[in-house]
């Protein structure tokens, strides 16, 4: 039986935690080591992401760096994010354990209201890229790349919210004009035109304290790139209840 080590929490008593990882055993794979969850109780609603990493064979463990998991790297933005008062998730708890056969990662933060920008259309679709481009050029502005900016990281309510941290880190030039590429591409194929795509990129550079690069220029050299379309891993997270959850 591996141990639960919470490296990190806030506003969760001991109970609490030992009842909320009982259910999160019961949240079933996406993808192959991969869950998400929407857990609902009296008091409030929460997310999980669990990451589980084969740990076998044993023998390559001798070889290898000691294993950090991505959602702790996740962990560490979104604490810097909080101190920001940007508007990403709130993280609750992190916890880890070993298990003979695998490592195991968890990451509870509160729920956000909305849905991902890639599900809209036509007019809410155009309003809320605006909404996200503004926040990647604010994001930017802090110092940091988001790392895997499509457009299903951009959760769209009455005010919209970045998801997904897992890829970020501290910002470089690079780091930047990939955000902003894989965004543009996305949108474009989602159905923006050229008109929609100049009018959200302004949003970035109204946003970003000092860019960069030329936001303009680097729409005008997207415009003859084809986006090679990859099945999307996203999906709606499953839904439970915790009747004793109340953050």
């Amino acid at each position: 039986m591996a141990k639960l080590i919470v490296l990190r929490q806030s506003g969760l008593e001991r109970k609490q935690i030992l009842a909320l990882t009982q259910v999160v055993r019961e949240v079933i794979d996406f993808a192959p080591g991969r869950a998400v969850a929407k857990i609902s109780g009296k008091g409030d609603t929460v997310f999980v992401k669990r990451f589980r990493r084969s740990m076998k064979p044993w023998w390559k463990r001798l070889f290898r760096k000691p294993y950090r998991s991505p959602i702790f790297d996740e962990l560490e933005i979104l604490s810097r994010l909080q101190a920001l008062h940007y508007p990403s998730p709130e993280p609750l708890m992190y916890a880890e354990s070993r298990h003979p056969r695998f490592h195991e990662s968890i990451l509870v933060t509160r729920f956000l209201p909305g849905v991902p920008l890639a599900t809209l259309s036509g007019s809410d679709l155009l309003a809320g890229a605006r909404l996200s481009l503004a926040l990647l050029g604010r994001l930017h502005s802090y110092g940091i790349v988001h790392g895997d900016c499509n457009p299903y990281n951009f959760l769209i309510a009455e005010e919209a919210y970045v998801l997904d941290f897992e890829r970020s880190g501290d910002f470089t030039e690079m780091g930047a004009i990939d955000d902003f590429k894989k965004i543009i591409l996305r949108l474009r194929a989602l159905g923006l035109n050229e008109v929609s795509l100049s009018e959200i990129a302004l949003a970035y550079s109204d946003n970003v304290e000092s860019s960069a690069f030329d936001v303009q220029a680097m729409l005008g050299e997207l415009r003859d790139e084809i986006l090679l379309a990859k099945p999307t891993r996203w999906r709606p997270p499953q839904e439970l209840r915790f009747d004793p959850l109340d953050i």
